[in-house]
């Protein structure tokens, strides 16, 4: 009984040692082929094209990070525009207080306006998606806590559809979701929800129209998937909420218990 009682724990002890060693030896590897990389592409900041001192540090420089975004933003509870701490209340703003929503609130990372606004129109562009990923990693960073709060499971971005998909080569609000969802650790269902018709740009229309132009625009591909769940949805700009709350209508009535909307801009002013 002790002879093999000792072998067994010899075996066991070699094992770990051996998992050790294979855990050193793939982090070396990582940090060898992260260095050459970066040697021979030196990593740059994704918004100004600053030199960064390693692609795994932030991948924006400092002075974009400090002008893209505050570290605390104060938004409405409801829409999510920008108030006074002092005015915050749960049953909205001035903007918003009459208007029906179907999303819980919205968790924004800055004004749409500055530097922000311009990054979100860049990357609106398929040679910019790591400009796309670089704001989904700050977003996370500075409001992952507030995020994580509504305790989500399931991350969707903002349908587009199909045609002008075509036209502009990606969906911005698919990049911003997969990295959002991949730092939250959570599932990201990219083709759930689908846009139904190609509407007439919001931007085109009164506030008051936003409503009834998106009315029906969207559909699930697979209820199952979103029923019972807290949903995350993910667009990188929210204006009026009037496709946000239609959307979240629509994966409501498939099931979902909760909608809360991630935006990277809150647009206000002369920008809704």
């Amino acid at each position: 009984m002790g002879a093999w009682w000792d072998k067994a724990n010899g075996s066991a002890m070699w094992t770990a040692r051996w998992a050790g060693a294979y855990r050193w030896f793939e982090s070396a590897k990582r940090w060898l082929c992260q260095a050459g990389t970066d040697l021979v592409f030196p990593p740059q900041c994704a918004n100004c094209g600053a030199a960064l001192e390693s692609s795994t540090a932030p991948l924006l420089c400092g002075v974009c990070r400090s002008k893209l975004a505050p570290a605390v933003w104060h938004g409405c509870a409801r829409c999510g525009g920008a108030v006074a701490p002092a005015f915050a209340s749960k049953s909205g703003c001035a903007l918003c207080r009459h208007v029906r929503f179907y999303f819980e609130t919205v968790v924004a990372l800055s004004a749409y306006q500055g530097e922000l606004k311009q990054a979100v129109l860049r990357m609106k562009h398929a040679y910019a998606e790591p400009l796309a990923v670089a704001l989904a990693a700050l977003f996370v960073e500075l409001r992952g806590p507030c995020l994580k709060a509504y305790q989500p499971e399931l991350v969707i971005p903002m349908a587009m559809h199909w045609r002008r998909r075509l036209l502009r080569g990606i969906n911005s609000a698919d990049v911003l979701a997969g990295e959002v969802g991949r730092r939250l650790g959570l599932p990201v269902g990219r083709r759930l929800l689908r846009r139904r018709r190609n509407d007439v740009p919001q931007r085109y229309l009164r506030p008051a129209d936003r409503y009834r132009n998106v009315r029906g625009s969207f559909a699930i591909r697979r209820a199952s998937r979103v029923r019972g769940r807290r949903v995350l949805l993910v667009d990188d700009v929210l204006t009026t909420g009037a496709t946000a709350s239609e959307a979240a209508r629509t994966l409501k009535r498939a099931g979902a218990s909760q909608v809360v909307v991630a935006v990277l801009a809150r647009a206000e002013g002369d920008d809704r």
